[in-house]
């Protein structure tokens, strides 16, 4: 039985609205009143001749200005912080474990320690990031990573290294999760996958950059150790950004200041379309509890766990494995930009195709999950001596960030009640963060040049995640089918309007009859 909108840990805010009685701000969404208002300025434009094709064209209008105003620093900021968590493999053919006299696993554990930090702070950080204002809050904290980043060059031995990456990963994880949240709050359901994975595809050009910038620094003759001058070009690069996310990333569209006062009343109602709600600061524990009890959360779980075991191998090891084929090092430098080419075109391609075809998201991702099952396959057992077809399968096997992006995509599009939705996204990345613990530990040099057993964990790693995404489209398929039987006969008539209101209201969509899940 779909629940009623009433609940027992929150008062009945619904009730309250539609009998006139005064409510507590805080329970409502960042821009009910200007829904409210807008919901009569369409009315209006009706009233004097104004169609709702030109309605639409607004709407469009809206969403230009946010590709050109907000898009782009995300995007950028997104690219920043994939580059300089990928300071590490750049710098290790450059040195980095000679100039740290790390031995045995250190470079692993040294690895894997950014994870750990990502992993404790994502609860802590989902409460602030809900409580802040978020553009200010991600601007002082790309800055605090920057300067930890440039501080990697000062570290001399594995435990300077070990505090240094457990600090960046506490920072750098507010990123992907504020995020995740922001394409929520600034876009349409349909237009969100595509605009997600724009965003998302910036760690393959940031990757790309990062490739150049190494292939640079091997052509530095210098005072410093070599892998030193990764850690200063790519901090340096970082802290000026901060100062344009700080100044110039609203908080919401409520206070976006290239807003005119029509087209924020636009924007709110674009939004409100989604059923999913803005953004609200008043952390509801209720929300934890329907988040606990969602099936969804749990799957996307393991989806993220599953996806980022060979994802955190790749991120340390990529050039090594490349260099093992029997490449030099500059060779290995500039062999892995194709397949962050591949990675980067495949996004945008993926997320044009999900935004356009209706329902189409779990069929793209399981088309990018089949694609790395085939690559690592082709890895793991094509002969020793064919190192350019395992280098062209090794190519391919980063689509596995497709599913990946899009199960992102599934947290803002398909999680109403904006604490339930920071819960599930936080949840989904602690998933990431084990997963990416995990990863380097079956890298053993002694593999070397095969490195089988890495292989196969990536093998087993896009199995299971493709089986996740399977199961989260069925399960969506499922519940819709059975809110359609219910309304059918004993519950209340879908009405559009209603499920975008009480989506403003911060309900949770297991508390909104006339929310459907977007597959």
């Amino acid at each position: 039985m779909i629940p009623s909108t009433q609940h027992s840990d929150e008062k009945s805010i619904t009730s309250e609205v539609e009998n006139g009685v005064p409510y507590n701000p805080s329970d409502v969404d960042v821009g009910y009143d200007l829904y409210v208002q807008g919901e009569q300025r369409q009315k209006e434009m009706l009233k004097n001749g104004i169609s709702d094709e030109k309605w639409a064209e607004a709407s469009k209008r809206i969403a230009r200005k946010i590709d050109l105003r907000v898009l782009p620093i995300i995007c950028i900021v997104y690219g920043l912080q994939y580059m300089d968590k990928q300071g590490i493999n750049y710098s290790n053919v450059f040195g980095f474990q000679k100039g740290l006299h790390l031995v045995g696993q250190q470079y692993s554990w040294v690895s894997s320690i950014f994870y750990f930090g990502y992993l404790i702070s994502q609860y802590p950080l989902a409460w602030l990031v809900q409580r802040s204002p978020i553009g200010k809050f991600l601007g002082i904290t790309v800055l605090l990573w920057a300067i930890v980043l440039m501080s990697t060059a000062s570290c001399k031995s594995f435990a300077g290294a070990m505090v240094n990456r457990f600090v960046l990963g506490c920072l750098e994880a507010a990123v992907t999760p504020s995020f995740v949240l922001m394409t929520g709050m600034w876009y349409t359901s349909a237009e969100q996958p595509f605009r997600q994975l724009i965003w998302y595809s910036f760690q393959a050009w940031a990757s790309t950059i990062g490739s150049l910038i190494g292939y640079g620094v091997g052509h530095i003759e210098g005072g410093l150790q070599q892998w030193t001058y990764i850690y200063l070009i790519l901090g340096a690069i970082t802290a000026l950004f901060s100062l344009i996310v700080y100044f110039f990333l609203p908080d919401s569209p409520v206070k976006a200041s290239f807003f005119t006062e029509e087209e924020r009343f636009i924007a709110i109602k674009r939004i409100a379309a989604n059923k999913t709600g803005i953004e609200n600061k008043r952390w509801k524990w209720y929300q934890v509890r329907h988040a606990l009890k969602d099936p969804k959360t749990y799957i996307l779980f393991v989806l993220s766990l599953s996806a980022q075991i060979p994802n955190g191998l790749l991120t340390s090891f990529k050039t090594l494995i490349i260099k093992n084929l029997g490449f030099t090092t500059l060779q290995s430098t500039v062999l892995s930009i194709p397949s962050d080419a591949i990675q980067g075109i495949s996004l945008i391609v993926a997320g044009y195709a999900a935004s356009k075809i209706r329902n189409s998201r779990v069929i793209v991702m399981t088309i990018g999950n089949v694609t790395c099952i085939i690559a690592s396959a082709c890895l793991a057992y094509l002969p020793l001596e064919n190192r350019w077809g395992r280098l062209i399968a090794f190519w391919f096997t980063p689509l596995q960030s497709i599913g990946f992006s899009l199960g992102l995509a599934m947290v803002s599009v398909n999680t109403g009640g904006y604490t339930k939705k920071t819960f599930t996204g936080a949840t989904m990345f602690v998933g990431y963060c084990v997963g990416n613990i995990i990863g380097p530990f079956f890298v053993y040099p002694s593999q070397a040049p095969r490195y089988i057993s890495a292989i196969q964990a990536m093998l087993a790693g896009y199995v299971i995640k493709t089986a996740s995404g399977l199961a989260l489209g069925a399960y969506m398929l499922w519940d819709n089918k059975r809110r359609d039987r219910i309304q059918a006969t004993s519950g209340p008539a879908f009405d559009e309007r209603e499920g975008q209101r009480l989506s403003l209201l911060d309900k949770t969509e297991l508390e909104n009859p006339h929310f459907r899940y977007s597959l």
